[in-house]
């Protein structure tokens, strides 16, 4: 079995509080006891300690993703030309290549290393 790098693992986690923050709301997220953890408004609008899905790496909370930017087109397009360089159609996008379309789309500018390198056992 591969173990993850620890580049792609503080990579993942860069990413998945990029996409908590900008682009379902939470605050004050963090790094706590090897989770993430954060801020999000309840339905009351009252703001409550919980900890942050792993959108970079889940796929089911991925697709919350799809929910929350109601498919726009700026979204689409990035996802589109994101699934394009690996020719796959944008249907079959990976969790990371969706969190970084919604980054991207929501404003942020965020830079990650890519690992040409396969993981070192």
């Amino acid at each position: 079995m591969a173990r993850k790098d620890s580049s792609q693992t503080s990579s993942g986690e860069r990413l998945t509080k990029a996409t908590a923050e900008q682009v379902f709301g939470w605050k004050s997220v963090r790094k706590q006891n090897g989770e993430l953890i954060g801020k999000r408004q309840d339905k009351a609008g009252r703001w409550r300690k919980a900890k942050v899905p792993d959108y970079a790496n889940d796929q089911r909370h991925a697709f919350g993703i799809d929910e929350q930017l109601g498919r726009s087109e700026r979204y689409m397009k990035e996802l589109f030309r994101i699934t394009r360089a690996r020719k796959l159609p944008p249907e079959w996008a990976t969790p990371e290549q969706r969190c970084r379309a919604a980054v991207k789309v929501t404003g942020g500018h965020m830079r990650l290393v890519h690992s040409t390198e396969p993981a070192k056992q």
